[in-house]
């Protein structure tokens, strides 16, 4: 068996659910089955500008081919071309312009995944949204998995994508609220799909204490970790914090990790530690009152699973399915719709021990029986000979 990835970017040190959703599955497979990324040489999503070589290379074990995109994004351009049509009426034209200002336009990458598709038993196709999953799987259709990572957003509506949900061959969906949600939107009509989610490991041995040592963190705190981006609930998040902040006496820090992409956090109690280390952001989850998961976007959150691998409870935004879903699948975590609930739920977790430890223990255990990687690469596996068939 042969298998291609296709993903918008890659690489260990580029932090995104989808990409990171690609990395993990290819490492774990490529020791079995001959394992080829297809992608960019852009790392940085915003302007796709080509910052890593073409050609192709290893990565941790697995063979990468990379192409240049043609066009830089503009991001304000881009935004001011995206609100009218989500808004209003317009034409597939304007659609499949949009596409391609959205990126990343590469089509020597969709050129290869259209040449080289007979060499392989089956291609799987990262995200819905982008370029090269659009274009790539129309070009080579017969051996597909769509791996969507959709939630509920404008572009799912577009009509262009009715015509690449309708030709893939088969699906890997991230939980079940996206699957769900694609079932309705467009219908899977009998073609194989699978919950697959991802591999979650939790580290009994991380170094909660030696993190708040380096850290100078002296009291509870509650742990935000991913891109810190408006687009992902992050201002909301930090009003809500300063609301929680000035009613609640002994309040917990806020303290955020990942990479910045808005200005960095100015409200009292709330500290930007920069990006960290896998051992040290499992530590800071490890030592957390809650996790928290502003996003009201997501197909998996993947930070959401990780903090509950390390017992840590989740605080989670109710405006997104899959994250109410984990809340109340597990019952390892809180969801909150409003200030006043992200306040009182956050104060909940920090003075209430036995409760924070039972609902800490309740998601380590959702984890476990849920998303670990010898179920998940069956269910990849399974995916890969249907569509291979």
């Amino acid at each position: 068996m042969k298998v291609a990835f296709v993903v918008q970017r890659y690489g260990a040190d580029i932090a995104g659910g989808s990409e990171t959703l690609a990395r993990a599955v290819a490492e774990r497979l490529a020791p079995e089955m001959p394992v080829t990324v297809l992608t960019t040489c852009a790392r940085d999503y915003v302007t796709w500008r080509n910052e890593l070589p073409p050609g192709r290379s290893v990565v941790n074990g697995v063979e990468v081919e990379r192409f240049p995109v043609e066009e830089e994004r503009d991001l304000d351009a881009f935004n001011r071309l995206s609100e009218p049509l989500y808004t209003h009426p317009h034409t597939e034209a304007d659609e499949l312009s949009w596409l391609r200002r959205q990126g990343p336009y590469a089509p020597r990458l969709v050129e290869a995944v259209a040449k080289g598709q007979a060499g392989f038993d089956a291609i799987l196709f990262f995200t819905y949204l982008y370029h090269p999953t659009y274009c790539g799987l129309l070009a080579a259709p017969a051996h597909s998995v769509l791996v969507p990572t959709a939630h509920d957003e404008p572009p799912l509506r577009f009509k262009i994508y009715d015509a690449l949900f309708a030709a893939a061959r088969g699906f890997a969906f991230c939980s079940g609220p996206e699957r769900d949600l694609v079932e309705a939107r467009f219908g899977l009509r009998g073609r194989p799909a699978s919950v697959t989610g991802i591999g979650v490991e939790g580290d009994d041995a991380a170094d909660v204490e030696g993190f708040r040592i380096r850290y100078d963190v002296r009291g509870p705190y509650a742990l935000y970790a991913g891109r810190i981006d408006e687009g992902k609930g992050c201002g909301e998040m930090l009003a809500f914090y300063d609301a929680y902040r000035q009613d609640h006496a002994g309040a917990a820090e806020l303290l955020l990790i990942g990479r910045l992409a808005m200005e960095a956090p100015r409200v009292p109690g709330a500290r930007y530690l920069g990006y960290l280390s896998e051992a040290e952001k499992r530590a800071a989850m490890a030592g957390a009152a809650a996790v928290v998961c502003p996003s009201p976007f997501e197909s998996l959150s993947i930070v959401l699973l990780e903090g509950m691998a390390q017992g840590a409870p989740a605080l989670a935004s109710a405006r997104s399915p899959v994250l109410k879903d984990h809340c109340l699948r597990s019952q390892g975590g809180l969801y909150y719709a409003c200030a006043e609930e992200f306040g009182e739920a956050l104060d909940l977790l920090v003075r209430q021990v036995p409760l924070r430890r039972a609902l800490g223990e309740n998601g380590r255990r959702y984890v476990r029986e849920t998303y670990r990687w010898e179920a998940v690469l069956a269910r990849y596996r399974g995916l890969i000979e249907a569509a291979a068939g």
